[in-house]
């Protein structure tokens, strides 16, 4: 008997053991987990700034290059403005054929430019959210070169889906969206829907439209 009881005793002992031992394994894999959940919710957080901060650097890029670009146009439109205005004074002096003058005056119309919008810039989200489908957009570029207005090229990328932010509504919702990640464990990507609802809906150029046919491409 007494070699039975010691054989209850030390499968006992292994038995106690191996109970420490699993609850040490759950405990260590929870530890585990929670370090991992951690560590991609300070990944996520990392992309969002670096994020920020790419769009920043982007903006103001983008605007020294609207401001050169009009300078660059104002120079030119007063060269051109110059020189017809030389051209008409000699037409004037030197013919009296109204038909002349009005041909010279109408060629030298010297306003070409004063309507060229410029300097109107937009942080552009697209269906894949954020941060893998966002980029600075000169929208008075966009309308220069398909001469057409501002608002109409906004209308445009609404209704492809896109959503339009000013810098302080994009650094607002990089901040708001750092804060869920840490708080909430917010998953990146964020699709458009989700940043859609996380601003304000009283601010129009907030709102994505989406319809069945494009109107305007973004590259």
């Amino acid at each position: 008997m007494a070699g039975l009881d010691s054989v209850r005793t030390q499968l006992k002992k292994i038995h106690n053991q191996a109970q420490m031992l699993t609850s040490a394994f759950i405990s260590l894999d929870k530890s585990f987990e929670a370090e991992s959940d951690r560590l991609a919710r300070q990944e996520a957080v990392h992309r969002i700034k670096m994020i920020r901060t790419t769009i920043t650097g982007d903006l103001e890029r983008i605007r020294d290059s609207e401001s050169t670009a009009n300078s660059a146009q104002v120079k030119t439109d007063e060269v051109v403005s110059f020189f017809g205005d030389t051209i008409k004074l000699i037409a004037t002096t030197t013919t009296k054929n109204r038909r002349t003058r009005n041909f010279v005056n109408s060629v030298f119309n010297t306003n070409p430019s004063d309507n060229l919008p410029y300097g109107k810039v937009k942080v552009c989200i697209g269906s894949k959210g954020l941060p893998d489908d966002v980029r600075v957009v000169s929208i008075s570029e966009l309308a220069r070169e398909s001469n057409r207005l501002e608002s109409d090229i906004i209308a445009s990328l609404k209704n492809q889906g896109f959503l339009l932010l000013s810098e302080k509504n994009f650094s607002s919702l990089i901040e708001k969206l750092v804060e869920m990640i840490q708080e909430e464990g917010l998953v990146l990507p964020v699709p458009t829907e989700k940043v859609a609802e996380l601003t304000t809906p009283n601010r129009p150029e907030w709102q994505a439209v989406k319809t069945s046919q494009t109107q305007f491409n973004l590259p």
